[in-house]
């Protein structure tokens, strides 16, 4: 480590050298907003240049940031006179001379004025264009999409096109990219909390809505991008809102104990000094049958501008989440011999809780000199209650997954291979945080940069597992020839933890504004530690044995054979080259990244002890050509890279919870590498994407099984194995044509899956499973003034197959649905919506796997300024909610089944309570 702090040390003395060095160029900064009235709106992507006196010769130019700000650097002449010009399409052009001296000259706030200010005899009025495209960033003009009164930004959100939001999931997407975070005036904020802004932010303090692929710091700063997108969205508030302080509160309770408890407030301002704390305690959205299910969250999120140029963040968070249900399974293991067939149903509970935090720095030291710091971190403890029955059979059965063994007496004894009926418990604790800091030295004038990176990230967890079972085998037989017992009574703990330290010094150098070259070296140090005791209690018994209560004592029970420690460390130098180009029109990244590793992986087992170290390379390499212009996106990207082994699965202890399902590791897997290529045609204008991804693995690390015909058990082992790859596709339309909303989505895939099958201990057979997923969307909306009618159709078909005993199933769902709110006299609004989905396929029941889905919802707005609101909300009127799950793998095919609740009415009060500055 002393070696790493004497880089730092170095590369901090450096960095200030050269920044002292820098004194000879002048620095213009200001920012530009639009007069209007009593109010200022800032100016966007506007154009500022500075000329040289008195020829006007163009010396430099720059465009303003979402916010209006801008900065200016150049090296300014003696005896010369300079000119700042600022000019903006429907503005009057501003002049000023800089007639300063200094380094730095802050010119604060410029205000430009309306051209057609100076036509007074003139009036002229056009139709607001309700979307601009201004280079990479998408704006939405707010008064163009007309919400009912009240709205919300979820209400606007659903009537622009390009926009989707799913309530139920929280994600939010742009032209089929998901929208990773929402900021408010171009500031950091709602990280982590998009249902709250969009369920909470009324439509009327919002004037525009921005729509951008956001860099890093880093890529800002140095001018690195690359051509994954990170989409943000920003909204841009109305200034009379400026400041203002929104609050809600909310009440409802309804039958089965649901219950909805929240409180929210939040302030944001033009400048970045914002604030939200949120409180909720719900099941709502839970549609599980555990009546007792909840969820509690507490969050606050903190935004600070200092001054200009060093900006805070921050959030807290605390959630506890009870989740408990019924279950039902029927699975077909693939076998070459024939088939087993496996029943099981299951009632788990699971709690968690969890405290986490984080806080951010940007700080611009100076204009070549910036600072990010980063921390965060979380503690959290998770309990999970498991009771289920599984048995497997030698034959097919006519079975039902919502009720497994409802009719199991009738099946004969010749059939059954064993029937276990088992009880765990497991208990963990984790804490984890993570450290970084970044320093980024621009260098000279052309646009080079000094980069260092140092990151420190600490893990710990502690397992503590309980299994209490008893298992009959029905094919192999006891000493006096009846049906063999088997009973186990098992405590398990495997503590864990993980620390990583890396520092990483890096050089961009800029040819051209356009074409930029990156070199950087890492040094990386890794540590894991894994352990795991095993207790046999079976034989310290006495009475009634209370699950996860240990006897006094139970220290000397430990297996000493299934004691395992293993230690890992792994140092590594990470070479980096990267070449990136980039213009308004055309863009190419390339890099390859070379890791030379050295692992040492110390493990004991029992009276077994190994001391391995290993030697490895690790490649990463990226190609990508990207084409935009005039609304249109086109790239085409490749990924390679390699990866080793887990330490788990190279080395965890050998898991006996259960003897019919083992899990072993294996200390002799090799490296996987996994590579892939991507294609992406998008036309943000027309709305149109479309998408194809082709990945294949080689030494992909699978488990491979094998089976003990007799007791029905299975032992998996992590090995390598070739031959796993998929295709993907998918088409994306989205239209909006006056006050209709049109769109659709049709996506297919094929993912072929290999594993290894071993049924007679010296023979392995390949198990090889093609599953094809073929899906479509269709929503066609009607969206006036006052609500909406959404009209919606799905179609989703899943086929797997087998190599083994030529095994295909497949499934095809079908939902229709409509969906509307109207808003009725008297501040009354009504919104319901409907589905009917039909289910066909393998061994599936039509009539009693269908379900038609009705909720409704009735409120009504009162009291002063209509800030309360009361509601009626019945779900599933005619209680007909079903869970089915189908999915395949390279082993097995899988039908699953979760209870849910069924038809519950709720009433709600809610009172919202804005105070503007």
């Amino acid at each position: 480590m002393k070696y790493l702090y004497l880089i730092i040390y170095i590369t901090i003395g450096w960095f200030l050298g050269i920044t002292a060095a820098q004194a000879q160029h002048q620095i213009v900064t200001g920012r530009l907003v639009l007069e209007n009235g009593n109010h200022e709106e800032p100016l966007s992507y506007a154009n500022v240049a500075v000329f040289r006196l008195p020829d006007t010769l163009l010396v430099k130019g720059v465009v303003t940031d979402t916010s209006g700000h801008f900065c200016l650097d150049f090296k300014r002449k003696s005896k010369i006179g300079y000119l700042l010009r600022a000019s903006f399409t429907g503005c009057v052009p501003l002049l000023k001379v800089l007639d300063e001296v200094g380094d730095t000259i802050r010119l604060g706030t410029l205000r430009m004025h309306d051209e057609a200010l100076r036509l007074s005899e003139v009036v002229v009025t056009a139709p607001l264009k309700p979307m601009e495209q201004k280079g990479d960033t998408t704006i939405y003009n707010v008064a163009a999409f007309p919400t009912p009164e009240g709205s919300y930004l979820e209400a606007l959100v659903r009537r622009i096109p390009g926009l989707s939001y799913d309530s139920k999931s929280g994600e939010m997407k742009f032209n089929g990219y998901p929208i990773r975070q929402i900021t408010v005036n171009g500031k950091d904020f709602f990280r982590g909390n998009k249902d709250v802004v969009l369920e909470n932010l009324p439509v009327r303090f919002v004037s525009q809505l921005k729509v951008y692929d956001k860099p890093t710091e880093q890529e800002k700063i140095t001018g690195m991008k690359s051509n994954e997108k990170n989409y943000v969205l920003d909204l841009q508030t109305k200034r009379e809102f400026n400041g203002t302080l929104l609050a809600n509160i909310e009440a409802g309770y309804g039958t089965h104990k649901r219950r909805d408890l929240n409180g929210r407030m939040m302030r944001f301002k033009e400048n970045g000094d914002n604030f939200m704390v949120s409180a909720r305690s719900t099941n709502r959205n839970s549609t599980t049958a555990d009546e007792d299910n909840i969820s509690n969250s507490v969050n606050l999120n903190v935004s600070k501008n200092v001054k200009e140029g060093l900006s805070l963040s921050g959030n807290v968070n605390y959630m506890y989440n009870r989740d408990g249900g019924q279950s039902g399974t029927y699975s077909e293991q693939y076998l070459s011999s024939g088939n087993q067939y496996l029943l099981s149903e299951n009632d788990q509970l699971g709690k968690n809780q969890n405290t986490n935090g984080r806080f951010d720095m940007n700080w611009d030291i100076s204009k070549q000199t910036t600072l990010i710091f980063s921390a965060m971190g979380g503690y959290g403890d998770d309990e999970s209650r498991n009771e289920s029955r599984t048995a497997t059979f030698n034959a097919p059965l006519d079975a039902d997954t919502k009720a497994p063994f409802a009719h199991i007496d009738e099946i004969g004894r010749e059939m059954w291979i064993n029937d276990n009926r088992q009880q765990t418990l497991g208990r963990g604790k984790r804490f984890n945080y993570d450290l970084r800091l970044e320093l980024v030295q621009k260098i000279g004038t052309k646009g080079d940069f000094l980069s260092l990176d140092v990151n420190h990230t600490y893990q710990k967890n502690r397992q503590h597992a309980y299994t209490l079972s008893s298992i009959d085998y029905y094919q192999l037989q006891n000493v006096s020839g009846g049906d063999s017992l088997y009973y186990q009574n098992q405590y398990r703990h495997t503590p864990q933890s993980s620390m990583n330290d890396e520092v990483r010094l890096g050089y961009t150098h800029a040819f051209t504004k356009k074409s930029h070259i990156q070199f950087s070296y890492g040094l990386e140090n890794d540590y894991e530690r894994l352990d795991g005791m095993t207790y046999d209690l079976s034989r310290r018994e006495t009475g009634h044995f209370v699950l996860g209560a240990l006897p006094e004592g139970y220290e000397v029970d430990e297996v000493d054979s299934l004691r395992t420690r293993s230690h890992s460390r792994t140092l590594g130098h990470n070479l980096s080259f990267r070449y990136n180009y980039t213009d308004e029109v055309w863009g190419m990244v390339a890099s390859v990244d070379m890791t030379p590793q050295r692992r040492s992986i110390e493990q004991a087992t029992g009276e077994h002890y190994a001391d391995t170290v290993v030697r490895s390379v690790e490649w990463r390499s990226q190609l990508s050509f990207s084409y935009q212009k005039d609304g249109r996106f086109f790239v085409l990207s490749y990924n390679g890279n390699t990866s080793q082994p887990r330490l788990e699965d190279m080395m965890a202890p050998t898991d006996y919870s259960s003897p019919l399902y083992i899990r072993r590791s294996n200390p002799h897997l090799r490296p996987s590498y996994r590579h892939s290529m991507h294609a992406i045609f998008n036309n943000f204008q027309k709305g149109f994407m479309a998408s194809l991804m082709w990945n294949q693995t080689f030494n992909a690390v699978t488990r491979a099984t094998y089976y003990d015909r007799e007791t029905g058990g299975r032992e998996t082992l992590p090995v390598n194995i070739n031959g796993n790859w998929g295709i993907m596709g998918n088409g994306y339309y989205d239209k909006r044509i006056k006050q209709f909303h049109v769109n659709i989505n049709a996506s297919g895939g094929y993912d072929r899956n290999v594993s290894l099958i071993n049924e007679d201990g010296t023979r392995n057979s390949r198990s090889v499973t093609g599953a094809t997923t073929l899906s479509s969307n269709v929503r066609l909306a009607y969206l006036p003034s006052w609500g909406n009618i959404d009209l919606t159709g799905t179609w989703t078909f899943y086929q797997s197959k087998n190599s083994l005993q030529n095994r295909n199933t497949y499934t095809r769902n079908y939902t229709c649905g409509i969906e509307s709110s109207v808003n009725l006299p008297f501040h009354f609004m009504v919104s319901t919506d409907a589905g009917y989905v039909f289910r066909s396929g393998t061994g599936m029941d039509g009539k009693s796997d269908n379900e038609l889905l009705w909720n409704l919802k009735i409120s009504w707005k009162f009291l002063k300024e209509r800030r309360g609101e009361l509601s009626v909300y019945w779900a599933d009127i005619l209680s007909q909610r079903k869970s089915f799950t189908r999915y395949a793998s390279a082993t097995a095919f899988s039908e699953r089944y979760e209870e849910q609740l069924r038809g519950y009415a709720m009433v709600s009060f809610i009172y919202r309570f804005e105070r503007m500055k």
